[in-house]
């Protein structure tokens, strides 16, 4: 592999150490994303979760969202098409479709849905245990905000599913456990929402992401009082 690539990766995992650590990576990942190399498709997927990180860290507008995650689709589809089986960049490019999607509207993005899905799906056969089983969290939250029938195919005992299986994967990632937080407030699970927050609420920082897990924590306390 690439030792840019293996520095980018270190940059993404310390992006909170330094607020100039995702452009770092991403100046790293530019260098090699172009060529012909082994590793191009992989620096495409990284890029993607270069600005997936930018979207979560983001004040701006919806707008602005939109922006940085459709840049993030365009890395995504890139390195799709140097490889399509490269988890990194079917992955990121299915996340970045899925929070293009929040930004401009559920409504206004329906002609996303099969992408989005099919996107998972794939990822899911690659690798279902990719970055603590983000596939089978993606597709799980995805099955959650979908509208459901007669619009779409919106599914909570599917997001369940699938999100109780990302879990198994990665039993201490705060974010799992949020989304399940919210679909089981959404089937009107008070005791199982409560299980989930209580664990948030109580789980210790991770190093060098206490700012993205403190965030999850605030987010609990809001969610904690509808339960």
């Amino acid at each position: 592999m690439d030792e840019r690539i293996e520095r980018a990766r270190e940059l993404i995992e310390n992006r909170e150490q330094d607020d100039s650590n995702l452009s770092a990576a991403e100046n790293l990942l530019l260098e090699l994303a172009p060529s012909n190399a082994p590793d191009a498709a992989m620096a495409y997927g990284l890029l993607g979760e270069v600005q997936y990180w930018r979207g979560q860290i983001s004040e701006g507008s919806n707008q602005e969202l939109v922006s940085i995650y459709d840049k993030g689709v365009e890395y995504g589809k890139k390195g799709e098409q140097i490889n399509p089986d490269n988890i990194d960049s079917v992955f990121w490019l299915a996340v970045n479709r899925g929070f293009y999607g929040e930004a401009n509207g559920i409504l206004s993005s329906l002609f996303l849905i099969d992408p989005i899905e099919n996107g998972f799906k794939k990822a899911l056969e690659i690798d279902e245990t990719y970055y603590f089983g983000g596939p089978h969290r993606g597709i799980g939250w995805f099955y959650h905000k979908l509208p459901s029938w007669p619009i779409s195919h919106g599914d909570n005992r599917k997001a369940i599913h699938h999100l109780e299986k990302s879990l198994s994967f990665g039993p201490n990632f705060y974010l799992t456990h949020i989304y399940l937080a919210q679909v089981f407030l959404a089937v009107r699970d008070k005791a199982k929402a409560r299980e989930h927050l209580e664990w948030i609420q109580n789980a210790p920082l991770t190093a060098n992401h206490e700012k993205e897990d403190q965030r999850y924590k605030e987010q609990a306390m809001i969610l904690s009082k509808k339960v």
